[in-house]
C-alpha cells in the first residue's frame, strides 16, 4: 500500500453519491449501495490519495532509450469517487448534476479562464455485468454501473499557469482539451492499473506481466465539452473493448473486490517535446474485509481491466 503521504488538512471529499466510495476506510456498519451484506460480514471498497510517483512514465529521449523515470506531481488531485447505476448506460453524468454543485478547488490552488485547462476534470467508466456477444451490438438491458472519478487541478499546476511556464505535459494537455478527441495517431488518452498485493491473488501467470502497464483509451472514449471551460467530463465505455477482455472481465469478478490497486490516467507523450509525461490524476483503491467476503452484485471490476488483460487491448480500444 503506498498512501500519499501529506494531504493538506484542508482537503475536502467531493462525491455527488456519497458514500458509494468513500475516502478513507468506511465506518462501522456502513455497506455499498450495491451490496446485499449480511450482518456478520462486510467488504467495503474505499479510496485514499497516493503518490505519482509509483507510477513510472516516458522520460525525454524515450523512442531511443525506452526508459521511463517516476512521474513528477500530478496535474489534478482526486477529491472523491462515486459508483451509480441506472436502467441503461450513464453517459454524460455532467447532465445529472447542478451547474452550481461542483467541488472547490484544491487548498492553495487556483483558477483562471484563460488558462484554457478544466478546473474540474470527471471520468466515468462504463462498466457492463456481462461479457456481451462477440459480434454484434450490447444488450440495452445491460445497463451496468458506472465508476465516477472527480478530480481538480493541483496546486503545482495552477501555479506553472499562472507564471506561464507548463511543463510539457501541462502543454499537451491544453491541446487535448481544445482538440476533444483521444485517436492513436494524434494525441492519445491512457490508463494504468497496478494492483499492489496481485501475488496473493489467484490470477493466472501471464497476466501478471501485464500489471501496471498502459491501455489506450481511443475508441471507447468520449469527451464532453458542454461545461467547458470550466468542466470536462470524459467517459469510457468497456462494452466497446475487445471480446477476449471482456469474458476476462467477468470470469475475474470475485478477485476484482478483494484488491488493493493505484490507478491513474495520463496522455501518452510521443515527440520530445510532450516528454516527460506526467499523470493527470490518481487515486489508491482499497476493499475493507471483515469474516466472510459476501457476494456483491456490482463488483469495481475495472481494476483488473487496467491490469490483468490480454496485450491486444492495447491495440483494438
Amino acid at each position: 500500500m503506498t498512501p500519499k503521504s501529506e494531504v493538506s488538512e484542508d482537503f475536502v471529499e467531493w462525491a455527488p453519491f456519497w458514500p458509494s466510495l468513500p475516502c478513507g476506510e468506511s465506518a462501522e456498519g456502513s455497506t455499498s449501495p450495491f451490496a446485499e451484506l449480511p450482518s456478520e460480514a462486510e467488504v467495503q471498497p474505499y479510496w485514499l490519495q497516493c503518490d505519482a510517483a509509483v507510477f513510472d512514465v516516458r522520460n525525454v529521449g524515450y523512442k531511443q532509450t525506452r526508459e521511463k523515470i517516476p512521474s513528477q506531481f500530478a496535474l489534478y488531485e482526486c477529491v472523491g469517487m462515486d459508483i451509480v447505476r441506472d436502467n441503461r448506460r450513464i453517459d454524460c453524468i455532467l447532465d445529472r448534476l447542478r451547474e452550481a454543485d461542483l467541488p472547490s478547488n484544491w487548498p492553495g490552488a487556483r483558477w483562471e479562464e484563460p488558462w484554457k485547462v478544466p478546473r474540474v476534470l470527471i471520468f466515468n467508466c462504463q462498466v457492463p455485468y456481462t461479457a456481451g456477444k462477440i459480434f454484434g451490438s450490447y444488450p440495452e438491458e445491460d445497463g451496468g454501473f458506472s465508476i465516477l472519478n472527480y478530480f481538480v487541478l493541483s496546486r503545482e499546476a495552477s501555479e506553472l499557469l499562472a507564471w506561464n511556464s507548463p511543463t510539457p505535459a501541462l502543454q499537451l494537455w491544453k491541446r487535448f482539451v481544445e482538440e476533444g478527441v483521444s485517436t492513436k495517431e494524434g494525441i492519445s488518452l491512457k490508463v494504468v492499473g497496478r494492483v499492489e498485493d496481485l501475488d496473493k491473488h489467484e490470477v493466472p501467470e501471464s497476466f501478471k506481466r501485464f500489471n501496471n502497464k498502459p491501455v489506450l483509451l481511443t475508441r471507447s472514449a468520449t469527451i464532453y465539452k458542454k461545461r467547458l471551460p470550466e468542466v470536462l467530463e470524459i467517459d469510457f465505455d468497456v462494452r466497446n473493448w475487445n471480446y477476449p477482455t471482456r469474458a476476462a472481465m467477468v470470469s475475474y469478478h470475485h478477485r476484482a473486490r478483494e484488491a488493493e490497486v493505484e490507478i491513474g490516467y495520463l496522455l501518452e507523450g510521443k515527440a520530445d517535446d510532450e516528454l516527460p509525461e506526467q499523470w493527470l490524476g490518481y487515486k489508491f483503491r482499497k476493499s475493507e474485509q471483515k469474516g466472510l467476503l459476501p457476494a456483491l452484485k456490482s463488483p469495481i471490476v475495472c481494476i483488473l481491466l487496467y491490469t490483468h488483460c490480454f496485450l491486444s487491448i492495447y491495440y483494438m480500444i
